[in-house]
């Protein structure tokens, strides 16, 4: 069934017919010349659009345009409009017949190629568009936009040398430094670090320290090196700085951390740790409070505090509870009573969101550094609440 897409395509064709018929009239009339007669195909075509025979109308238009100076920007707008609408086989066949036809100037062919290349990234075909943008990185025209292409599907690939290679490429051109190759350095050394080939790993973090963006990420994965090797004492380091640097990340920490401690033999610093923390920042006190509890950390005496302190001091939860009425019983019952509590809050936060992104919204379970809805890099940060709505869920 023809969309009104469909039809306002096909209106704005005999539309487009009508004012090269016009003008061409004007300039006969000009020259002295008798008019030329309207084209049998354009009235034919106008017939088949007004018995609503869309998709006829317009495989005849197409055939009428002819290639030429005047029709071929006409061709791009044809082309553009069939992407637009979902018809990516129309579109490619239209740029393919632009490609085809001799003696296009380079910047024509040039314009060709990046819109046929277009029509392969709309369908899919990551493959060949990538080979049609790869040729356009040293054009006089398109060669900026073609590697802003070019990355864009090195990302959606996760190819990240690939990805460093075009945007070094592409700051030539535009004499800016890209933050994102920190990220794509990142995205390499964890990979490293996953493969065990810590040598590897180190290498990219280094490369990826001479930004700014993506030196939370790159503390975080020198945490995990030296906790993977047994550095207990620097990964312990690592860990407080990366929450200096942002409190939201504790979920992420704190066990890592606690078992940091414990190795070094000295696990009463992490309670001490925790204990200053609340001193310094005593809004900390609730970040804690549910990193303990979705962490499984309670039986740390400092975290157990925060958690007792949150869960008898938040609104909700006192009037769920009778915060009163635990306050004035006897500790081991109060303690079973928290207890009790604190399970049904780690499967509240077990079955929510967890993430979110700081620019789009996006939630999610799961930590992205690259959100997967608008494309930004390290916006996504751990929620640190307890989502109620997922009760009624």
């Amino acid at each position: 069934m023809p969309t009104e897409a469909t039809f306002v395509l096909a209106g704005l064709l005999i539309l487009a017919a009508g004012i090269g018929w016009a003008y061409e009239r004007l300039g006969r009339e000009r020259d002295n010349q008798p008019p030329a007669p309207i084209s049998a195909d354009y009235i034919r075509g106008l017939n088949l659009v007004l018995n609503r025979k869309t998709d006829e109308a317009l495989e005849l238009f197409i055939q009428m345009a002819k290639v030429d100076d005047e029709t071929l920007e006409t061709h791009f707008a044809l082309g553009h409009l069939f992407r637009r609408r979902g018809e990516v086989d129309r579109a490619i066949r239209v740029h393919q017949n632009l490609i085809a036809r001799p003696g296009l100037s380079e910047a024509q062919r040039h314009q060709a190629l990046f819109a046929l290349a277009e029509d392969y990234l709309g369908a899919g075909l990551f493959d060949r568009a990538e080979t049609l943008f790869s040729e356009l990185r040293t054009s006089q025209t398109l060669a900026q936009q073609a590697l802003e292409k070019l990355i864009d599907i090195y990302e959606r690939e996760r190819e990240w040398e690939k990805a460093i290679d075009a945007y070094r490429q592409l700051e030539r051109h535009t004499s800016e430094k890209s933050p994102r190759v920190a990220h794509y350095y990142c995205e390499l050394a964890e990979q490293a670090r996953v493969s065990g080939d810590v040598a590897r790993a180190e290498d990219y973090l280094k490369q990826s320290a001479n930004s700014e963006s993506g030196a939370l990420r790159g503390t975080l994965i020198r945490a995990e090196l030296a906790r993977s090797e047994g550095r207990s004492a620097d990964a312990i380091r690592l860990y407080q700085q990366v929450v200096d640097a942002d409190p939201r990340f504790l979920t992420e920490i704190l066990p890592p951390l606690r078992e940091c401690y414990e190795h070094t033999g000295a696990a009463a610093g992490f309670d001490e740790y925790v204990t200053r923390l609340v001193a310094k920042k005593p809004a900390l006190e609730k970040d804690l409070a549910y990193a303990a509890i979705v962490g499984e950390l309670v039986d740390s005496n400092a975290l157990a505090r925060c958690v007792e302190s949150f869960v008898l001091g938040n609104d909700i939860l006192a009037h769920l509870v009778d915060a009163e009425e635990l306050r004035a019983a006897g500790a081991e019952r109060k303690t079973q009573a928290v207890q009790r509590i604190i399970r049904g809050l780690r499967k509240l936060a077990l079955s929510s969101a967890r993430y979110r992104c700081t620019n789009c919204g996006y939630a999610s379970r799961k930590l992205f550094w690259h959100c997967p809805s608008c494309k930004q890099w390290e916006s996504v940060r751990p929620t640190q609440s307890f989502q109620y709505d997922a009760l009624i869920a």
